[in-house]
């Protein structure tokens, strides 16, 4: 019976720790991702209506840290590139609700499953979206943008999901950033 109690104490606080990792790397992830969008040559082409671009905050089951994540986002980032910023979350990994708009980003505010992480990567190549991701792993998986945490915090590319997505950055983010191959 002590042998269960520990092990459960310790899932709890393992649970509790990965939660807290989770977070501070998504509010991490909230400031890259900003300076990641500043960066697309073409973002004014990605426009919803006259001078708004669309964010989406993609969650899986938290819709509120995923509205929270998105409240953080337009208050550090009211403006882009003299661009006014609107939100919306969702949790359909097709990205339907979109439809004809534009959005300019994708935010994931939780770590989809791959088959979902495989969906919106190709919605984002499709539709010439920066998709972003503050979880480890993601990147490698196709994710066109996350973070990297070693010495620094700096930004994490996707070189092949870049060139497919026909995303142009700024040099200078480019020489910033950790570009996986």
């Amino acid at each position: 019976m002590r042998l269960l109690a520990a092990t459960l104490a310790a899932l709890i606080v393992a649970s509790a720790f990965a939660d807290d990792v989770d977070d501070r790397r998504a509010n991490a992830g909230v400031r890259l991702f900003r300076a990641l969008l500043s960066a697309d040559i073409d973002l004014p082409k990605k426009t919803v209506a006259p001078n708004t671009l669309l964010i989406v905050f993609f969650y899986v089951d938290d819709e509120r840290r995923a509205r929270d994540l998105a409240a953080r986002f337009v208050q550090e980032s009211k403006e882009i590139r003299g661009l006014t910023v609107t939100t919306e979350v969702m949790n359909d990994p097709t990205l339907e609700k979109i439809g004809p708009r534009s959005a300019a980003g994708i935010f994931l505010a939780q770590a989809p499953p791959r088959k979902s992480i495989a969906s919106i990567v190709h919605y984002g190549i499709t539709k010439h979206v920066i998709v972003y991701s503050p979880f480890e792993g993601h990147v490698e998986l196709g994710v066109l943008g996350g973070l990297s945490v070693e010495a620094q915090v700096r930004p994490f590319l996707n070189h092949a999901t870049l060139d497919a997505s026909q995303i142009s950055l700024k040099p200078l983010f480019l020489s910033v950033a950790k570009v996986y191959q």
